[in-house]
């Protein structure tokens, strides 16, 4: 009986496990997961900070219940600490009692995630400056947020706007520092400053150009942000660090497993890695943008959980491709719904692609509807090719929607044209006879012109 090792108790890992032994339900697979828990839900973590969900609703399975429902094994708080592949075994400790542990496989797959990446700066070591990664990390917020007032959130990416929110329903005095000119650099500035008057609308204070020079406090607890402004510390009792992630590699690199330009795991579009019968897949490994054709990182769970789809077939035997991804995103920021997928403006240039662009707004259903509510939507496309390349889409209605056709679009590698022109549902209540997403596409016509 062959045996499947998988390193990672999450959406690859998981999905991986789960996918190859439906494929063939003779392989010994096995999961093996540092932490408590199996199977949660990482991006619901801002909303069991909230209070709108319980720790325990964000876990899909026990260990038991994956194992009974599914036919795999998972044992949890084992720390795998090296990967030994001409003897195709792992070596770690179980966390809980010390105890060292060996594993042999046949095939192996890597889906140990991410690291935050902490800044360079002093006091990221002070009692009650975090990081939000994975569910103890949550539960660890919580217990310092109970007594806090005073919030500092360093960096204004997806995890720190959605943590913005959180913190102001609890009552909590929210100060954003974010180092780039705009919040959220994942998409364009003239779109991000739509989100910047949303949080400064609900009393979040908002700082870009911000250099944080050093965290302070007193009897080894955090107590103030330091800046380049020179005006001072602002105070805050608890700091949540929002200042980017690094996949976990170490395990990779200790077996001799080429680790790509990225810094994530190299991998070919089998997800498998360049010592045969070892894959990797999730954040740890490498991506493949389907615009650039190269590969790229993600840090986005559905992505990860189609690589391990993707790993889990071909571990089975299936000969499987993963075809790419194109940066589909979407979040909440107080009532503003914000999604992005392809490339933007910024990114298109620093790829030599010469670009054409176009921003509309309009309503997302018919505007004397009731609950009509306004979007923005900018589109992105390459000149020669007039192929679409990018949207952005803003608003108080349905952003998403026009996302997802969007992406659809960037992936089927359809042009501007084409488009304008798909036959998109209406009815007052969903859409309006031109439906936004349609008119942005006119309008970056008459920019292409």
């Amino acid at each position: 009986m062959e045996k499947l090792l998988i390193i990672g108790g999450n959406a690859a890992g998981l999905t991986a496990a789960s996918r190859a032994k439906r494929i063939d339900p003779r392989l010994d697979v096995t999961v093996l997961e540092k932490l408590p828990e199996i199977s949660y839900s990482t991006c619901g973590l801002p909303y069991f900070l909230s209070n709108l969900v319980t720790a325990d609703s964000l876990i899909s399975y026990t260990p038991e219940d994956f194992e009974r429902q599914r036919g795999v094994r998972v044992h949890c708080r084992v720390r795998v600490d090296s990967v030994v592949p001409s003897r195709r075994r792992v070596y770690g400790v179980r966390t809980d009692t010390g105890e060292s542990v060996e594993f042999p496989f046949d095939r192996l797959l890597l889906a140990t995630g991410v690291k935050p990446k902490l800044p360079a700066i002093p006091g990221v070591n002070l009692k009650n400056v975090l990081t939000l990664i994975n569910l103890q990390d949550a539960l660890a917020i919580r217990e310092a947020l109970a007594p806090a007032t005073r919030v500092a959130i360093i960096g204004a990416g997806y995890v720190g706007l959605e943590l913005a929110e959180c913190l102001h329903s609890l009552g909590k005095a929210v100060q954003i520092f974010e180092r780039e000119p705009q919040v959220l650099p994942s998409v364009d500035a003239d779109m991000a400053q739509i989100i910047e008057y949303e949080l400064r609308r609900f009393g979040v204070h908002v700082g870009v150009n911000a250099r944080v020079l050093a965290l302070v406090g007193a009897a080894g607890a955090v107590q103030g942000v330091k800046t380049a402004t020179g005006l001072g510390v602002s105070p805050c009792d608890v700091v949540l660090l929002d200042t980017g992630v690094e996949p976990n590699v170490d395990l990779a690199a200790g077996a001799g497993i080429q680790i790509g330009l990225t810094g994530g795991i190299s991998v070919d579009a089998h997800m498998e890695t360049n010592v045969p019968g070892i894959y990797a897949a999730g954040n740890c490994a490498e991506s493949y943008c389907a615009i650039r054709q190269r590969p790229v990182r993600s840090a986005i769970g559905t992505v990860a959980a189609k690589q391990g789809r993707i790993a889990g077939e071909n571990m089975a035997a299936r000969r499987s491709k993963f075809l790419g991804a194109v940066g589909t995103t979407v979040l909440k920021v107080f009532d503003l719904n914000v999604g992005r997928t392809g490339l933007t403006s910024r990114e298109a240039a620093a790829e030599g692609m010469a670009a054409a662009s176009a921003m509309i707004e309009a309503a997302d259903r018919a505007a004397y509807y009731p609950s009509a509510r306004k979007v923005w939507i900018k589109l992105i496309a390459e000149r020669g090719t007039r192929r679409l390349i990018g949207a952005q889409a803003i608003g108080y209605g349905d952003a998403a929607k026009r996302i997802d056709v969007a992406a659809a679009a960037i992936t089927a590698r359809m042009c501007v044209d084409d488009l304008a022109q798909l036959d998109l549902a209406y009815s007052p209540p969903y859409s309006s006879l031109w439906d936004p997403l349609l008119v942005a596409a006119q309008a970056l016509l008459r920019e292409l012109a």
